[in-house]
């Protein structure tokens, strides 16, 4: 029987996904928690290997939306990866 083993986001450090047919990586970064909630950091990078990552977009949104993102994001192919090399 095939495990199936559920990637999760975790708010503690940073976590990467990547996906190869696009050329992009996803780095998820929580911001340390406010009066107005909690955080995350989400930053786009175009890469091809062995280039250095471009940096496309950045974009700030509620933890539960990260969250969801992340899910949203892997259910549809992106895997997790290591931070590439800049």
């Amino acid at each position: 029987m095939e495990r199936k083993i559920r990637q999760t986001y975790r708010p503690r450090g940073h976590r990467w996904l990547v996906n190869v047919d696009q050329h992009k990586v996803v780095e998820f970064q929580p911001e340390e928690p406010t009066a107005d909630g909690q955080w995350v950091t989400l930053r786009t990078f175009h890469w091809r290997p062995p280039d250095c990552p471009i940096p496309e977009t950045r974009r700030r949104m509620a933890r539960h939306k990260a969250i969801e993102a992340w899910e949203t994001m892997v259910s549809t192919g992106w895997r997790r990866c290591s931070p590439p090399v800049r």
